[in-house]
């Protein structure tokens, strides 16, 4: 966010933000978003990645109802 606040930079998607992530598995339906994937992805946007970022934060903070997200859910140990 340092980049694309402060420096204005116009093309910054990083794989290791989680609510990118998320906003991604989100809109696209996906389980789980692998590098690959992510890349992909990437150089559809390019070279408006950063508007594209800003999008997906707020898809994975649930500004759109309905959309749900699709990884899987974790296992809870039960107490016993």
């Amino acid at each position: 966010m340092i980049l694309l606040f402060s420096l204005g930079r116009p093309n910054i998607f990083a794989f290791d933000d989680l609510a990118i992530q998320r906003g991604m598995r989100m809109v696209y339906h996906h389980r789980k978003i692998t590098r690959e994937l992510f890349e992909k992805y990437r150089r559809r946007f390019s070279p408006y990645c950063s508007v594209a970022s800003l999008y997906f934060w707020e898809m994975s903070h649930g500004v759109v109802p309905g959309l749900v997200d699709h990884a899987p859910k974790k296992k809870t140990m039960k107490k016993k």
